[in-house]
């Protein structure tokens, strides 16, 4: 018998479990008992996907409601991108190989900047109009949500709404209007207008910017009254968040093979550099009770072996320890084991690592970031030297034979001195390791920084395509002359495409669509990335890559997310930029008095921590009690804006300081 076309084309692809489909533990409905059906969209392959615990979560998280069905779908890897479109069929999702246009939803997963053409080629190939306004009342409504969603304006155009923060709950009230407006004869202008009352739903389209003469935004106008700003949705406590008690169980290999369990949210380490950390404060941790129960009942329910123990910082996890000695006490018989993908250097202890290195023994991974003091100081990296090589020291000791450092480069005042002492301490390292572990070895990942939204760093022009080369050819001459120490690069070609978007206007959009429309696709891929096209792009569309990646911004300025509230005060990040110029470093607030970042004090929420007691050596504070004994998990409630330390006001009429 013949196989239908579909069927077909799945065998012939290179790797067909991308699309088989009918994993363990995958949810099935019928269309015609269900009021809504969501696609969810992860625009890359199937197992760079899967490995996202977000997408997983929501995926779950909807198909628990009766009256919905969720669907999945990701970019077909060229070969099968090309069979689809020789046979004319659309792309299709992985439950029931139904086409996009079918969904009432589709929902984007936007992890990162480069992968925005792949969405333009996802929505082309599934059938689905590339841009808001062009969409009928029977298209999909076009959502995104994740980290992008903090500046989507590049974007923008070919969206009709985004989540903007945690999306558990909102997904549940979109399901609701969406559900709503389908029964209705209403219009989809009717629709969008809905799902702006929503908090946290951004609607483009009831918002336009107006630029002046010198090419700045001189106002963001709401087209809807009372909707001036969209501010940012965020869960109050982790434990409130499902995790799905029969994850999926991928065919084939994920980038992250593993049962993936969240610990911990938000991060009040204060790192500069990191967007994710300041858009997801407070802190919020999972009772570890809850953490060994959904350990349980996920290892049960799909046969993994190993747990990945999410957040920002393990060791910031204020029970760390103790969850992963009742941990291994129950599963290590059974030969499961731990994976802690972050770590800072100074929480390492060696209790902690004798309790990961209990079941098996693979590479260790610290991010130092920068390798001198000066520049810690200067990007909040609230560790010391001292910290690595103790470290790095209980790593070996441990047991360990590999160890993996990740630093960046193009940081705000960097000076070559910078950039050297990076292969310096990674030799120092690893003299010091092969006195512990004969077999060490140091495996060196070096980036370059491109500034993000709501950071300090956001007012920063760009390190010059330029001198990035330069200083990574400084790395790269240092490097042949330390024996032992293997580095790679991160491509700076890259990271100034990825600078054009992370701050980029609407602008921008036209740029992203003359790349895809030029064969620019999965750019988030080595092999797939072309800068030149870029370039080329940019300069048809007539954007200046200077203006927008290499240029100092003022505090006045008007910046394309203005309009979009993260919860932190502008005046809180332009002081803690003028900080970092000035070499001043700011303490956890967790263990320290308020510095009314706004995250905590402007919504009435609070640091939820699993223990009293900061983590020894990890808290950048004194190690006191400083909730007088509160039950688990302990709530260390905001204060009110005043009763944080003596920081001077913010500079307001100011030009951009010279990093």
């Amino acid at each position: 018998m013949q196989l239908p076309v579909l069927e077909r084309l799945i065998l012939g692809a290179q790797k067909p479990s991308r699309y088989a489909g009918g994993e363990l533990n995958a949810v099935h409905k019928r269309f015609d008992r269900v009021a809504l059906k969501w696609g969810l969209a992860f625009p890359d392959t199937y197992e760079v996907g899967m490995s996202n615990v977000g997408f997983r979560l929501l995926y779950h998280a909807l198909n628990e409601r009766p009256d919905v069905a969720c669907e999945r779908f990701f970019m077909p890897w060229p070969d099968m991108e090309s069979a689809l479109r020789a046979e004319r069929l659309p792309l299709f999702s992985i439950e029931s190989r139904a086409p996009a246009s079918a969904f009432d939803v589709l929902g984007f997963t936007l992890q990162f900047e480069l992968c925005y053409t792949t969405v333009l080629a996802m929505l082309e190939l599934g059938g689905v109009p590339l841009f808001s306004r062009e969409r009928r009342r029977d298209d999909p409504l076009v959502l995104g949500g994740g980290p992008c969603a903090y500046n989507p304006e590049p974007v923008a155009d070919f969206f009709d709404a985004f989540v903007v923060g945690e999306g558990e709950e909102a997904i549940h009230e979109i399901s609701d209007v969406v559900a709503e407006w389908k029964r209705s004869c209403a219009g989809r202008e009717d629709l969008l207008w809905h799902l702006a009352e929503i908090p946290g739903v951004y609607v483009p389209s009831l918002f336009r910017p107006r630029y002046g003469a010198d090419g700045t935004i001189e106002a963001i106008e709401p087209l809807k009254p009372g909707y001036e700003t969209v501010v940012r949705r965020i869960v109050p406590d982790l434990n409130l968040v499902p995790q799905a008690e029969k994850p999926i169980v991928p065919f084939m290999q994920a980038v992250h093979d593993r049962l993936p369990l969240e610990i911990q949210r938000g991060c009040t380490r204060g790192c500069r550099f990191c967007q994710v950390g300041m858009i997801t404060r407070p802190t919020r941790q999972r009772d570890p009770n809850q953490v060994r129960r959904i350990a349980e009942v996920g290892l049960e329910a799909t046969g993994y072996e190993e747990v990945g123990f999410l957040s920002l910082s393990a060791g910031d996890y204020s029970c760390i320890n103790g969850v992963l000695e009742d941990f291994f006490d129950e599963f290590g018989p059974e030969n499961v084991g731990i994976s802690l993908p972050s770590l800072r250097t100074e929480t390492m202890n060696a209790r902690l690592a004798e309790q990961i290195a209990r079941v098996r023994k693979s590479g260790f991974t610290v991010a130092p970031e920068a390798a001198t003091e000066r520049m810690r100081r200067v990007i909040n990296k609230g560790n010391a030297e001292k910290d690595l090589l103790h470290a790095v020291d209980t790593i070996f000791e441990a047991g360990w034979e590999l160890v993996k450092f990740y630093f960046m480069i193009g940081l705000p005042t960097e000076r070559d001195e910078d950039v050297r002492a990076i292969v310096q301490l990674c030799a120092e390292a690893l003299r010091r390791g092969k006195k512990l572990q004969p077999r060490a070895e140091i495996n060196v990942g070096v980036s370059t920084f491109c500034p993000k939204p709501f950071t300090p760093f956001q007012w920063f022009g760009q390190n010059t395509l330029a001198e990035l080369q330069r200083k990574i050819g400084l790395l790269r001459d240092d490097a042949r002359r330390s024996k032992g120490v293997q580095f790679k690069w991160h491509d700076a070609k890259a990271s100034i495409v990825e600078g054009l978007m992370s701050r980029g206007d609407r602008r921008v959009g036209a740029v992203i669509e003359h790349v895809w429309r030029n064969g620019g696709v999965f750019q988030e891929w080595n092999e797939h990335f072309d800068y030149d096209l870029w370039m080329r792009a940019a300069e048809a569309c007539g954007v200046s890559i200077d203006w927008y990646v290499y240029r100092h911004r003022s505090f006045d300025e008007v910046l394309p997310w203005d309009h979009i509230s993260a919860g932190l005060h502008k005046d809180f990040l332009w002081q803690d930029w003028r900080d970092a110029l000035n070499e001043r470093g700011l303490e956890d607030c967790r263990w320290t008095p308020c510095y009314d970042c706004g995250a905590c004090t402007g919504y009435g929420l609070e640091h939820i921590v699993a223990s009293a007691t900061p983590p020894a050596g990890g808290s950048q504070g004194t190690g006191q009690d400083l909730t007088h004994g509160g039950d688990v998990p302990v709530r260390l409630l905001a204060r009110r804006p005043g009763q944080g330390p003596d920081r001077p006001p913010a500079e307001r009429k100011v030009a951009a300081a010279t990093p």
